[in-house]
C-alpha cells in the first residue's frame, strides 16, 4: 500500500500530511488527504447534489438534475460524475494500474467507497432508462396525433377536391352545351343568309329577265311608232 501511495503522491493525487513534518515509521497509519476531485477527509461525511459534470451525456437542452430529481435519484456521498471525472484524469494509466490507484484512494478515505459511484451510476442507470422510455412513450403518442391529423388532412383534401372536380365536370358540360348551342344558332344564321342571297339572286335574275323583255318592246315598237308619225 506504501509503494502505490507514493506512486500517488508523485503523481499529484494524494498527499500525505506527516506530524511536525518528520515522515512516520513505515509500519505506523500515515495521514492521506486526497486532492480533488477526492472528499475532504476532515469533514465529517456529508451528502452533496449531484452535479451535472460536461462531457458526460449532456446537452444544452437536457437537464440531467431534473431528469434525476424527477424519478427519485437522491444526492450521493461520490456522486458517479465524479468517478468518471477522475478516471478521465487518470487516463495515462493503463487500466490496471488506474483501479489500483482508485481502490488505493478509496482504503485512504473513510468519507466514501467505490459501491457510492457505483450505486449511484445504477439508480442514474434507471433513471435515464425510464426517462428514455418515457420520452418514446411520449413521441409515439405524438406519431398517432400526427397521423390522425394527416389522415384528417388527408380526407379532407379529397373531399374539397372532388368537389371541385365535379363542379369542373359540370362546367365543363355547360361550356360543351354552349359551344354546341352556340354552333347551331351559328350555322342556322348562315343558312338563313345563305337562303336569303340565293333568293334575292332569283329575285334580281327575274327581274332582270322581266326587265329586259320589256326593254325589248320598247326597242321594237318605238322605232316603228316614229316612222308612222312622219
Amino acid at each position: 500500500m506504501k509503494g502505490m501511495m507514493d506512486f500517488l503522491e508523485k503523481a499529484g493525487l494524494v498527499k500525505r500530511d506527516f506530524p511536525n513534518g518528520v515522515p512516520e515509521n513505515e509500519n505506523s497509519s500515515s495521514a492521506t488527504e486526497v486532492s480533488e476531485p477526492i472528499p475532504n477527509t476532515t469533514n465529517a461525511p456529508t451528502a452533496v447534489a449531484t452535479p451535472v459534470e460536461p462531457g458526460v451525456g449532456t446537452s444544452s437542452t437536457l437537464n440531467l438534475d431534473s431528469i434525476y430529481g424527477h424519478h427519485g435519484v437522491g444526492p450521493s456521498l461520490y456522486p458517479a460524475e465524479r468517478l468518471l471525472r477522475l478516471i478521465d484524469g487518470l487516463s495515462a494509466m493503463d487500466e490496471t494500474t488506474r483501479q489500483m490507484a482508485i481502490k488505493a484512494m478509496d482504503a485512504a478515505d473513510e468519507s466514501w467507497t467505490i459501491d457510492d459511484p457505483l450505486n449511484d451510476a445504477a439508480a442514474k442507470i434507471r433513471a435515464l432508462a425510464e426517462y428514455s422510455s418515457s420520452m418514446a412513450e411520449n413521441l409515439r403518442q405524438l406519431e398517432i396525433q400526427t397521423q390522425a391529423h394527416l389522415d384528417a388532412v388527408t380526407s379532407r383534401q379529397e373531399q374539397v377536391v372532388g368537389d371541385i372536380r365535379k363542379q369542373i365536370v359540370e362546367l365543363e358540360g355547360l361550356v360543351t352545351r354552349e359551344l354546341s348551342r352556340s354552333a347551331q344558332e351559328i350555322a342556322a344564321q348562315e343558312a338563313n343568309i345563305n337562303a336569303a342571297r340565293d333568293q334575292i339572286a332569283r329575285d334580281l335574275t327575274e327581274v332582270g329577265q322581266v326587265s329586259q323583255r320589256l326593254q325589248s318592246l320598247s326597242s321594237q315598237f318605238g322605232a316603228s311608232k316614229t316612222t308612222i308619225q312622219e
